[in-house]
């Protein structure tokens, strides 16, 4: 690399989003390694930025409300503007069915990439690569996109696989789990590679753990208060945890915003749990580390859905081990090579089985031995290693 620093261009959606770290970090890690970084994002929160980037912050671009414009501007000559962007051919460079707002993401995304020049454009989710595609083939570089979960779970599903299916020759697919991986292989005509998964040990590290279980066995849920994420399945597990541990009281914190939480403030009401139940909202990741300090086990119970979704690689996993928890988690998609021995694994969308799984890491080992389980397993995800993996793959992708 020169003196001057290779130039990323980060695309993604809203920036920053409080449960988005790994992004974050990302960032963080490119520019620390010397790389100029710009991120264009649909919105920008620049107070957000400030806090996350307090000395060097990447520049910044929000790229929905100028392609709100274009689409406006050229709702009746829209073939023409995309022609002089991106050639007479440039039909052939979106997927079928593309359509205004894709072409005027992919318009304004352009129009700032000339003029900032990067060397590699990376889309932190699959769901950018559509309109990035273009941009980075027009401009002769490379394109490297991370698929983190519904990008290429439910998305394809909805869409087709043939919406990833016009990316320019020198892009890169990203997995960060063989399962994931595996998908891609099967259904992408791109490279694929591997870049391992990073924790941040400033935010989540873990305290001395006791021998014994305490009277008290304290619980923690982390993630997006989304159906399919099992929060209520937690909940129905404390209740039926009255009943299996009768000798031991067990609270549960719920951390995550979303949908509204009444529905399970009401059933925390029904099953008479209200005072052992807390939910903390959308957190910080120092907080969301905090609170797992604070808790006994780590219980992840999200849960297939219908429509074909299930977990990635899970990052709270990685979380929850680098705190050392016990880890008790659905077993579908990558939840069971993230935790592989250092938690118990249960089928999902049980709440009976989930409070089973409860009770066999309770039987099974002290909190102190699940720690040193977890940190065994947890020395797989430090964010050196997922920035060692990051930088590599990119400077491959720019000198191939």
């Amino acid at each position: 690399m020169d003196d001057a620093g290779k130039r990323l261009l980060v695309v993604t959606g809203d920036f920053p989003v409080a449960s988005e770290t790994f992004i974050a970090a990302h960032i963080r890690g490119m520019i620390a390694r010397g790389w100029k970084v710009a991120v264009c994002a649909g919105t920008i929160d620049p107070e957000g930025v400030s806090r996350l980037y307090p000395h060097n912050p990447p520049e910044t671009f929000a790229v929905e409300a100028p392609a709100l414009k274009f689409r406006k501007r050229f709702r009746f000559n829209q073939t023409r503007g995309l022609r002089r962007d991106f050639g007479g051919d440039w039909a052939e460079q979106f997927p079928d069915g593309g359509g205004p707002r894709m072409y005027s993401r992919a318009h304004v995304l352009l129009e700032f990439a000339r003029a900032w020049r990067p060397d590699a454009v990376h889309c932190q989710f699959g769901f950018q690569a559509p309109f990035a595609g273009p941009v980075a083939n027009t401009l002769g570089v490379p394109m490297l996109v991370v698929f983190r979960g519904n990008d290429f779970i439910r998305f394809p599903l909805e869409k087709g696989w043939g919406i990833y299916g016009k990316f320019p020759r020198r892009t890169v697919a990203i997995a960060h789990s063989d399962f994931c991986e595996g998908l891609l292989k099967r259904h992408l005509r791109v490279k694929v590679a591997r870049v391992r998964r990073g924790v941040n040990r400033a935010s989540f590290s873990p305290p001395k753990r006791a021998d014994t279980w305490a009277g008290t066995v304290r619980l923690v849920v982390v993630g997006r208060l989304r159906f399919f994420k099992g929060h209520h399945l937690a909940l129905e597990s404390l209740a039926l945890l009255r009943r299996l541990v009768p000798d031991k009281r067990f609270e549960l914190t719920i951390v995550g915003g979303g949908d509204p939480e009444d529905s399970l403030w009401r059933k925390a009401e029904i099953f008479g749990l209200r005072e052992r139940v807390e939910l903390t909202g959308m957190l910080p990741p120092a907080d969301v580390g905090e609170q797992m300090r604070k808790a006994d086990i780590h219980v992840i119970p999200s849960q297939a859905g219908a429509e074909g979704f299930v977990e990635n690689f899970c990052t709270v996993a990685s979380e929850g081990l680098a705190s050392g928890l016990a880890v008790v988690a659905s077993n579908h998609g990558g939840i069971p090579e993230a935790v592989a021995g250092a938690g118990v694994l249960v089928p999902g969308g049980s709440a009976l089985e989930l409070a089973r799984g409860i009770v066999h890491a309770l039987n099974t080992d002290s909190p102190a031995g699940w720690a040193a389980k977890a940190a065994e397993r947890a020395e797989r995800y430090r964010d050196e290693q997922m920035m060692d993996d990051f930088e590599r793959v990119t400077l491959e992708a720019i000198g191939d």
